[in-house]
C-alpha cells in the first residue's frame, strides 16, 4: 500500500473581484497522518506550502471551521458547491490573507482516499521513537 498520495485540485485566487486559476496539488503523506499539505504555485515563484488539518478540512466542506491564519467554509458559486479558504500569513509589506476557491467534490474525494491509508481516528504518532531519535543525534 503507499505511503503518500496527491492529487491536482482546480483552485482559483480571489483578486480584485476576479477568479484567477492556481495551479494546487493536494498532498497526503502517511508520515504526518493528521495534515494535507496543498501546494499553490504561481507562475515563475516557488510553491506556496500550507498544511491544513485534515478533519479541518472535512470540516470545511460542510461548515464554516477555523480561525486566526486559516478559515474555510462552503459555498455554491456557478451551480456547483465550491470550499473558500481564508488565508493569513506574513508578508513583505505585513500580515495579509488571501482567498482561495477549490472544488469541494474534488478536496473530499481526496480526503475519501486519504482515509483508505489512514482511517480517520486511527491517526498515531510515535512520540517516543521520535523522543529517541532526537536524544541519539546529539
Amino acid at each position: 500500500m503507499p505511503s503518500a498520495l496527491s492529487d491536482t485540485i482546480s483552485t482559483h485566487l480571489a483578486v480584485a473581484g476576479s477568479l484567477l486559476p492556481v495551479q494546487t496539488r493536494a498532498v497526503y503523506d502517511t508520515s504526518d497522518p493528521y495534515a494535507v499539505r496543498f501546494d499553490f504555485i504561481l507562475d515563475g515563484c516557488p510553491p506556496i506550502r500550507w498544511h491544513f488539518e485534515r478533519d479541518m478540512l472535512a470540516e470545511g466542506v460542510r461548515r464554516p471551521v477555523g480561525e486566526g491564519d486559516v478559515s474555510l467554509r462552503p459555498r455554491w458559486a456557478g451551480g456547483r458547491e465550491t470550499l473558500v479558504m481564508q488565508l493569513w500569513g506574513d508578508t513583505r509589506v505585513g500580515y495579509e490573507s488571501a482567498v482561495l476557491i477549490t472544488d469541494s467534490a474534488q478536496v473530499s474525494d481526496f480526503l475519501e482516499e486519504s482515509y483508505r491509508l489512514v482511517a480517520r481516528g486511527a491517526e498515531s504518532c510515535d512520540v517516543d521513537g521520535f523522543l529517541y531519535r532526537i536524544r541519539c543525534s546529539d
